[in-house]
This record gives structure tokens, sequence and C-alpha cells, in this order.
């Protein structure tokens, strides 16, 4: 009795596992958006770089990594987008999502924002010499979404955190090249180190759903 008991157990976990386990099949073709961001969440001088483009490069590095996705040309997306109205980054509802994906040829569409970037600071000012010491750490999050385009079901959904130090020397009355974030000022490649370490990390989780 007990036996035949845990064998049904056994049976319809495996499956509802079965069902759960949302893989993306080799052969399909993954479209990936250019990343949106909050109103706030990334101050204006960023905006100015272009996280949210920079930051689906990043999506896209990582994926190409991890061997498992069929990703559609950059170039070629960005060509067909270009000739539509869709709006195609951030946050992108089921309707216009269809669209895009017909549009493109695409089975699934990766999607999402950069969440925020934060960043603290701290600096000694040695006596003497005019030199303005500084150690700033930039933390940025991004969230993605997958979506299967033929049914407009969510498949995938994660947010990834990555954290980058810097220190720059600022020469009183001289100039480095920085990037000014409110009040504070921070290397541009301490910013993109984050938004990169967020990006990869994203792509982690989302494995561990897919597959």
């Amino acid at each position: 009795m007990y036996k035949n008991f845990f064998a049904t157990v056994l049976i319809v976990f495996g499956l509802c596992s079965t069902v759960f386990a949302a893989q993306i099949e080799e052969t399909a073709s993954i479209a990936i958006m250019d990343l949106g961001t909050h109103e706030g969440a990334v101050p204006h001088e960023l905006n100015i770089l272009n996280a949210g483009k920079a930051s689906s490069e990043y999506l896209i590095q990582r994926m190409f990594q991890v061997g498992k996705f069929n990703i559609m040309d950059r170039t070629l997306v960005e060509e067909k987008i270009q000739a539509s109205n869709l709006n195609t980054t951030g946050l992108i509802d089921p309707d216009t999502a269809k669209k895009i994906g017909d549009l493109l040829g695409a089975d699934y569409l990766v999607y999402g924002n950069v969440n925020d970037v934060t960043l603290s600071e701290t600096g000694a000012e040695t006596f003497g010499v005019g030199l303005d010491f500084s150690t700033v750490t930039v933390k940025a999050h991004i969230i993605v979404r997958v979506m299967d385009i033929s049914t407009g079901q969510i498949i995938g959904a994660a947010k990834g955190e990555g954290i980058s130090k810097g220190s720059f020397v600022r020469i009183k009355g001289g100039q480095v090249a920085t990037v000014s974030i409110g009040r504070t000022k921070v290397t541009q490649d301490s910013v993109h180190n984050a938004l990169q370490k967020a990006a990869f990390a994203t792509v982690d989780k989302l494995i561990k759903q897919l597959y």
C-alpha cells in the first residue's frame, strides 16, 4: 500500500516537474530588447551613456557564452525595429510583444529594466599636494523577463545585482574622465562594470529557471 502511495507521489511530482520546467528549444530564436530605466532610478547623466542599451549588450554576451540560446543578430533586430513604431525598451505588454515577435520572426522575447544604480563614496585629501583620492562603490540591479511569444506567458524572470569598486585621483583645478551621478563623480568603467556584473548574474539566474 505504502509502496503504491509513494510511487504515485513520485509520478505526480515528475509530471509537475515536467509542466513547470520551462525549457527553450535550441532551435528557437530569441530576440533581446534594449533595457529601459525606471524614472529616477538612474541619474540623468548616466542615461546619456545608454545604460539600457549597454546592459542588453551584456545580456547578449553572457547568453552567448552559455551556449544554450539561438540569439538573433542585434543589427538585424535594430534594422527591423527602427522601421516600426513599437515600444521595444523596458517593460513590454503582451500585445506589443506579440507584434515584435511577428516582426522579428522570434519565438521568445527578452526584455526588462535597469532597475536602479546607486553608489557610495569615501575620499580623503592629501595635505599640501592638492589631490583628492576617492573610492566609489557602484551597485546596479537589472530585472529581466523572458516571454514565450506564441502564448504570451512569462516563462522566466530574474533580478541580478552587480557591484563595482573604483578609485581615481582628481587634481585640484584639473580633470579626470568621470561621469557625474548626483553630486558625486565616478569613472564610467566602474558604472559599466557594475551593469555587466548585474546582467551576467541575471542570465545565470534565468539559466537555473529555464534549464
